[in-house]
């Protein structure tokens, strides 16, 4: 609604989008988590946490993306119950004005790349 406020024409129509079912989030977070040649075993435990990782992700598609793009690399069990069990997804919004997932997938950021988050923030907006 924002975007459509500051648009010159002024009969620019809002269209809302919704949030994505469970089923097809999981579909988005499996596409970019779960490589193919994952043994059937690890798979089927992979999946399951990562069916539980969605539900917290709330229908958000940019959600599922960037975990599942995140936990692409990570084979370890232990590695996915790590981000299900985060502390993060029960930040207060007041607390967190960015979306849980996302704070999770920049605190697994490599160091180099945290680096670059921090020097492009020195930036005034809309610089």
């Amino acid at each position: 609604e924002k975007v459509a406020a500051v648009v010159p024409f002024h009969n620019v129509k809002v269209y809302h989008l919704n949030k994505l079912s469970n089923e097809d989030c999981w579909l988005v977070f499996a596409s970019h988590a779960l490589p193919l040649s994952e043994d059937s075993e690890n798979r089927e435990t992979l999946e399951k946490v990562g069916k539980e990782i969605v539900k917290k992700c709330n229908g958000l598609p940019l959600a599922a993306q960037s975990l599942g793009g995140m936990l692409r690399r990570k084979h370890k069990i232990e590695d996915w119950n790590d981000v299900l069990e985060s502390d993060i997804w029960e930040l207060p919004e007041s607390q967190c004005k960015v979306i849980p997932a996302l704070r999770i997938s920049y605190n697994y950021l490599p160091p180099q790349l945290k680096r670059c988050f921090v020097y492009c923030s020195l930036y005034p907006k809309d610089y």
